[in-house]
């Protein structure tokens, strides 16, 4: 089952009283890292993707970004640029962002940055609810920036699923990645850096099961896709994904 942490419970539980093995890929909040040392522009590009791709209803889409100080300003202008240019629209009409999928989901992220902002969240980006003209039907959202001051608001630790992103700034590599594991989940990460050393100590210390070092997200259908911690059990794609489904028996013999 591909679906929230929610549903994932409940599945979770009725298998349980059957003993019955299940595999569950379910909610993200996935950290977007950047590095002083990271290709700005190419990092700007996957944020965008990696954040508005289906309006952000994806679970491995860029749902938190942390920046280091010395890149924070360059990097926040350009992307709240190409946040600001997407187009808006029917998603027969192949627009960089469409609707909501409901009246309901729309309702969360309003409540999500009111929450945020009541927190101490500053809005670098106010998109917000679209009901006028063309968007008087339907569930509609423009794309919204944030910047924290750290974790602590309900940005950067619930789970958003729409064209909203938190940013906090970071001193050094090292609050990076304190603050991205800082998470009930573990599903995606990304990670711009030009320091091999930085992405090995991420492979080896960054609690997600799926990361994306200097690319946007799209995996592939040979790599396993799993999420740790409250993203899931189980995973998907490849041979680890494909041996979940099979049930094994051992037998010992005797020729004697």
């Amino acid at each position: 089952m591909t679906g929230s942490t929610r549903a994932g419970r409940e599945i979770y539980a009725a298998g349980a009283r059957r003993i019955k093995p299940i595999r569950l890929e379910l909610g993200g909040k996935a950290p977007f890292i950047v590095m002083e040392d990271a290709d700005i522009d190419r990092a700007v590009e996957s944020a965008v993707t990696a954040r508005y791709t289906n309006c952000g209803q994806i679970c491995t889409c860029n749902e938190r970004m942390y920046l280091h100080r010395a890149i924070a300003q360059e990097f926040i202008e350009k992307f709240v640029a190409r946040s600001r240019a997407l187009v808006i629209g029917d998603p027969l009409d192949n627009p960089d962002i469409g609707p909501k999928i409901s009246g309901p989901e729309v309702d969360k992220i309003v409540d999500i940055v009111r929450r945020s902002t009541e927190a101490g969240a500053e809005v670098l980006l106010e998109g917000g609810r679209l009901t006028e003209g063309a968007r008087s039907r339907g569930h509609w959202y423009a794309p919204t920036v944030l910047l924290a001051q750290g974790n602590d608001v309900p940005a950067m630790r619930e789970e958003i699923f729409g064209p909203v992103v938190p940013i906090v700034i970071v001193d050094d590599f090292e609050q990076a990645l304190r603050l991205a594991n800082d998470s009930d989940y573990g599903l995606s990460a990304y990670a711009y850096t030009g320091s091999l050393m930085r992405l090995m100590r991420i492979a080896a210390e960054l609690d997600f099961g799926e990361i994306y070092f200097n690319r946007t997200n799209g995996e592939l259908i040979q790599g396993f896709h799993t999420g740790w911690g409250q993203s899931g059990l189980g995973g998907e794609d490849g041979k680890y994904g494909l041996d979940g489904y099979f049930q094994k028996k051992t037998m010992y013999v005797n020729w004697a």
